[in-house]
Parts: structure tokens; C-alpha cells; sequence
């Protein structure tokens, strides 16, 4: 709890927002900032996709925003089971605290839930925080779609687990955003590959491991000497330079599906500069 203190403090360095489009921020003092953070993954499509606003216009528009049971639920399972083969139920929730909650039932005594990142395809193997490579029986996938506009999901090795489960009836907005979320997420990684994450290699070699779309930084404990101790000036040097990076070290900040070199080498000069 004391880590997610920091990390929501170090977001509030930002100034106030009055905008988001795609992977820039717009600041109400007219400064602009580039989002390697994305909410962890969870705006991976840009700040509301290219249709995740559309589809939920259009719920919006039926009255469909509070909880009620809907078909929706049925094809958003349908579709996270296809995407991750293993796994035979999956249950929806309001929030993700509320996942995590109904997970505690399921999980060993100091085992933590497994949360699988929307980018983890794009790394060859099932990558998560949680650790370990195995299926576990209960997961969390991190879907590609606001907070604010989708459901939590806990994915379940045995279906007979998942009838045992407490759930949430969430709103059929979310299910319909998550839905969409995930065809416009296949469509996006079509161009979300090596060779656009290489470009960053120039600038920020020497400031972050990259692995895939993954930025790591570089800081005394975990590279050579020479490089930068404090994530606090690590992150702040790069807010200056108009980059929003992922606030929590352990969590890797994300490359954007849109940059340029400029933004990159005012990113690079920064963190020279410590």
C-alpha cells in the first residue's frame, strides 16, 4: 500500500489535464506530455482507442450503464477465452479491487493474484506481475480499455472453481467497451512491433532495458555504474521533458503506438543530465 502512496503521488506532479488524445496529454498551462504509462496498460489503444468512445456513445445512448444482466457477458467470456487458451471461465467484476477480493478465496496463503498485461503477446510468453511462468489457477487479465469503461476480470483454470466464485453483475457499457477493446487491440498490434519499438533504441539505450515494447530503467541497483539511483529524479527528469513515465519503478513504462525523435531526444537530454 505504501508503494501505490508513492507511485499516485509522483502522478500528481503532473499538472492538471484538460485533455488526452491517443498517447499525449494536454496540460490546462498549455504544456504537452507523451504517456509511456498508459495506466499500466490499460489505455495501451490511446487515451480512448479509436471506437472504445463510439461504442459506449451508443450505450449510453440505450440506458444500458448500470448493472444488468446482458448477452454482452457471454461474448466478452467467450472472446477472453479464446485469447488465452487454459483457462475454461472467466468471471466479471465492478473494479479491480473487488476482483482481487473475490480472488483471496482461491489463492495460497502469501500467493499473489497473477495479473497478465495486455502486452504480454507481444513478448512471445506470458509475461505478469505475480511471477512465474506457470498457468495459475486464477488470473487477472489487465485488459487494453480505460478503467473508467471496462470490468475486472478474473480468468479460472476449472469452470467448477469459477461457479463457486462470488461476482459482480457489472454494467453492460463495460462489456460492451471491453469487447470492443479487444478487436481494436488486434488490429493495433498489427503495426505495434519490433520495428517500431527499435526506433527507441537510439535515444534510450542507455537509460532503459527494453524488452519488446517494455522500458526498464536503468538504475544503480539493477546496471553499471554511472547511471541514475533515484527514480524520483529518474521520473521528474523526464516529466520535465515532457514524458509521463510509469510512476512505479517495478512496472515498466510502455513505448506509445506514436512518437517522434524530437520527443525522444528531449527525453534523452533530460536523463543525461542527472
Amino acid at each position: 500500500m505504501a508503494e501505490e502512496n508513492v507511485a499516485r503521488n509522483r502522478l500528481r506532479r503532473l499538472p492538471p489535464i484538460r485533455r488526452a488524445r491517443l498517447w499525449r496529454l494536454y496540460a490546462e498551462d498549455g504544456r504537452r506530455f507523451l504517456d509511456f504509462w498508459m495506466d499500466g496498460g490499460r489505455s495501451l489503444l490511446g487515451a480512448k482507442g479509436r471506437g472504445i468512445g463510439t461504442t459506449a456513445k451508443a450505450v449510453i445512448d440505450t440506458g444500458l450503464t448500470r448493472p444488468l444482466p446482458s448477452i454482452r457477458e457471454a461474448s466478452l467470456e467467450k472472446d477472453l477465452l479464446r485469447r488465452y487458451p487454459g483457462y475454461a471461465a472467466a468471471c466479471f467484476y465492478r473494479d479491480e479491487d473487488r476482483a482481487v477480493a473475490a480472488a483471496a478465496a482461491f489463492l495460497d496463503p502469501g500467493e499473489e493474484l497473477r495479473t497478465l498485461e495486455p502486452f504480454a503477446a507481444f513478448l512471445g510468453a506470458v509475461e505478469s506481475r505475480g511471477g512465474g511462468t506457470a498457468l495459475p489457477r486464477v488470473a487477472m487479465p489487465r485488459l487494453p480499455c480505460p478503467a473508467a469503461l471496462a470490468p475486472a476480470v478474473l480468468l479460472f483454470r476449472e469452470a467448477e472453481t469459477a461457479q463457486s466464485a462470488e461476482v459482480d453483475i457489472v454494467p453492460p457499457l463495460a462489456l460492451a467497451c471491453a469487447h470492443r477493446s479487444l478487436s481494436e487491440f488486434d488490429r493495433f498490434a498489427e503495426d505495434y512491433t519490433e520495428e517500431l519499438w527499435k526506433r527507441t533504441d537510439r535515444r534510450l539505450a542507455a537509460y532503459f532495458e527494453r524488452h519488446g515494447p517494455c522500458l526498464y530503467p536503468r538504475l544503480a541497483a539493477t546496471a553499471p555504474a554511472g547511471v541514475v539511483p533515484d527514480y524520483d529524479r529518474f521520473f521528474d527528469a523526464a516529466l520535465g521533458a515532457g514524458v509521463l513515465l510509469s510512476p512505479a519503478p517495478e512496472m515498466p513504462s510502455l513505448i506509445p503506438g506514436d512518437f517522434d525523435d524530437g520527443e525522444l531526444a528531449r527525453l534523452a537530454k533530460a536523463l543525461e543530465a542527472l
